[in-house]
C-alpha cells in the first residue's frame, strides 16, 4: 500500500477503520491497525491498569485499547492532533476514563505527571516522511536509551515500543538489554516491530506474530 498513491477513504477501507474516523491521510497512515491494536488489547489488556501512550497521535491504538483498561492517557505535542485523538475517542463511545496531555514526552515535567501500569511509546517520526520529502526524520527523535530510562524511572518498567520494521533486534537489545522484539505482519507484509520490556516480556528474544485485516 504505497502512501502517495491511495486515497485517504481507499486508507479507511483498508485498514479496517471506522468511516467516520478522524484525521487527515498522513496521520491515519502512520496510525495503528485496528487488527493489532485489538491483538494487544488480548495481550496486555487488564481492567485494574492505567495505560499511557507517548506520541498518540490522533488516538486509533487508545481507540481499540481503552476497553481493556481503567483508564487511558495520551501524551502529544501537537494541539491540532490531542484534539483529534479526543474527537476519535468521543466518537468511538468510548466509557473508559480517558486523560490528554499536550507536551513533549521527553520533557522530565511531563513524564513525571504520569501514573500509569503500562506504556507505548510509539516513535514519533518514521516513514512515510520521506515522501513527503521531509527527509529522513528518525534522526530527530529522542535518543532512544535516553527516554526508555526517562519512562523506567518516571512511570514504569513495564513499556511497548512500536517502531519501523527497518530496526533490527540487535539495535534494540544493544541498547535496552532483556527485550521481547515481536515482529509483526499484517496481511503477510512486515508492518511493524513492538518491543516489550519488564513484566510484559513473554518470552526473550525475537518473536513474530501474523494478523489479517480482511
Amino acid at each position: 500500500m504505497n502512501y502517495k498513491d491511495i486515497t485517504k477513504e481507499d486508507l479507511i477501507t483498508y485498514r479496517g477503520y471506522r468511516k467516520d474516523i478522524y484525521g487527515d491521510k498522513f496521520s491515519l497512515y502512520i496510525s495503528n491497525y485496528p487488527i493489532n491494536a485489538q491483538y494487544l488489547k488480548t495481550r496486555i489488556g487488564n481492567s485494574e491498569h492505567v495505560l499511557a501512550e507517548l506520541c498518540c497521535s490522533v488516538g486509533v491504538t487508545l481507540e481499540y485499547l481503552a476497553p481493556g483498561f481503567k483508564k487511558i492517557i495520551g501524551v502529544d505535542f501537537d494541539k491540532d492532533v490531542l484534539d483529534t485523538c479526543k474527537e476519535n475517542l468521543k466518537q468511538s463511545g468510548c466509557t473508559t476514563t480517558s486523560e490528554l496531555i499536550l507536551g513533549d514526552v521527553f520533557e522530565d515535567t511531563i513524564l513525571k505527571n504520569i501514573n500509569a501500569d503500562i506504556v507505548i511509546y510509539d516513535i514519533p517520526f518514521w516513514y512515510p516522511h520521506k515522501q513527503e520529502n521531509q527527509g529522513n526524520l528518525l534522526d530527530k527523535n529522542p535518543p532512544l536509551k535516553k527516554i526508555i530510562e526517562k519512562i523506567r524511572t518516571y512511570i514504569t518498567e513495564n513499556i511497548i515500543i512500536f517502531s519501523p520494521p527497518e530496526w533490527d533486534y540487535d539495535y534494540f537489545s544493544e541498547k535496552l538489554g532483556i527485550i521481547e522484539y515481536e515482529q509483526v505482519f499484517i496481511d503477510g507484509l512486515h508492518n511493524r516491530n513492538q518491543i516489550y520490556l519488564g513484566t510484559l516480556i513473554q518470552k526473550k528474544g525475537r518473536t513474530k506474530i501474523e494478523l489479517s485485516s480482511k
